[in-house]
């Protein structure tokens, strides 16, 4: 047998799918929380931004390291949509009431 096969089956459901845990576990991180560490860099870059000039520092960046610059802007601009793609594509999310469509605009066309 492989290191993957055991005859120890985890505990699941007829679907397959794992029951709840024991009823010692905690509740873990709220949703919607942050993680600690990423919350603590972000405060320590924000600082350091400020203590910088701000955008003043920013200015000067981008005259004296363009290339720093172009990649801080770079990573703040949504990406390109792909070359290959030749129409333009929309998508309906929603749509008309029948009722809606069978009216004419201004009372266009509607019968006497």
């Amino acid at each position: 047998m492989t290191d993957k096969q055991s005859d120890a089956k985890p505990n699941r459901d007829s679907k397959g799918l794992f029951l709840p845990g024991p009823a010692s576990a905690g509740p873990g991180r709220p949703q919607g929380s942050r993680n600690a560490i990423p919350m603590t860099v972000k405060d320590g870059l924000l600082e350091a931004y400020h203590q910088l000039g701000g955008v003043a520092w920013l200015v000067r960046l981008g005259q004296e390291e363009p290339k720093a610059f172009a990649g801080l802007l770079a990573r703040l601009l949504p990406p390109a949509a792909p070359e290959e793609a030749s129409e333009l594509v929309i998508h309906v999310i929603g749509g008309f009431a029948d009722t809606d469509l069978a009216t004419p605009p201004d009372g266009e066309g509607a019968a006497d």
